[in-house]
């Protein structure tokens, strides 16, 4: 279980990620440099969401079928792969790995 500040800024990037995608259509036309600011909020929610799913209440790494599927995504992402094939290659990595030793 991640700890109360963890998930306090994860819910706030996460909030602050929604009010960003909600404005944006009401505001077709925002100054580049809070676009630019703002850009990578979802790949940070999805680096801190990993974040605390891969640590255990101590803040040690647990070793399980997560790890190689965040491996898989980091590749991919330094790749330049869209964002979505990343997540859904290490999802795909993560079921398989489970799926062939039954974690």
């Amino acid at each position: 279980m991640a700890g109360p500040l963890a998930l306090a800024l994860v819910l706030g990037l996460a909030s602050l990620s929604f009010l960003m995608r909600a404005t944006g259509s009401l505001l077709p036309n925002l100054p580049s440099a809070i676009t630019e600011r703002t850009s990578g909020l979802a790949p940070a929610l999805l680096a801190a969401l990993v974040a605390i799913q891969l640590t255990g209440s101590n803040g040690l790494l647990h070793l399980d079928v997560k790890v190689p599927a965040v491996i898989v995504a980091a590749v991919l992402a330094a790749l330049r792969a869209p964002f979505i094939v990343c997540v859904i290659a290490g999802a795909i990595v993560a079921a398989g790995l489970r799926a062939v030793f039954h974690l």
